[in-house]
């Protein structure tokens, strides 16, 4: 396969990764900006079940069903300030989850050579 030189218009895209850093239970998470399909503000959950010993809140939007999982494995016992939906693909099949989130900030970059970079992506791609 021949490579190109990127147009200078879109090279900085991939020079720095966009990051969104959400803090929940104040933990600070850092998801890259591509993996996020939506973010909620006072998300108000439609049901909440048990499955597996967790409690899972779910958010109804038209045909989806997204369930709000604590990225630590723990409980969603409140109501979150936000929620992050991440979207996720295996093969053609295409999927949304959230995460819980007290703050986010949303307007971090990194350095495409930060050392942070390969730990950051390596969940999402």
């Amino acid at each position: 396969m021949k490579t190109f030189e990127l147009p200078k218009s879109i090279s900085s895209l991939a020079e720095k990764l966009q990051v969104v850093e959400m803090v929940w239970q104040g933990v600070p998470v850092q998801i890259p900006k591509f993996a996020i399909y939506a973010i909620i503000e006072k998300p108000i959950f439609d049901k909440v079940v048990f499955k597996n010993g967790r409690q899972i809140g779910f958010l109804h939007f038209a045909r989806y069903k997204i369930p709000i999982l604590d990225p630590f494995r723990g409980d969603i016992d409140s109501h979150p300030n936000f929620a992050l939906i991440i979207n996720h693909s295996r093969g053609n099949r295409f999927g949304l989850y959230g995460y819980p989130a007290d703050h986010i900030v949303s307007n971090i970059q990194l350095s495409a050579s930060d050392r942070a970079v390969c730990r950051i992506v390596r969940n999402y791609v």
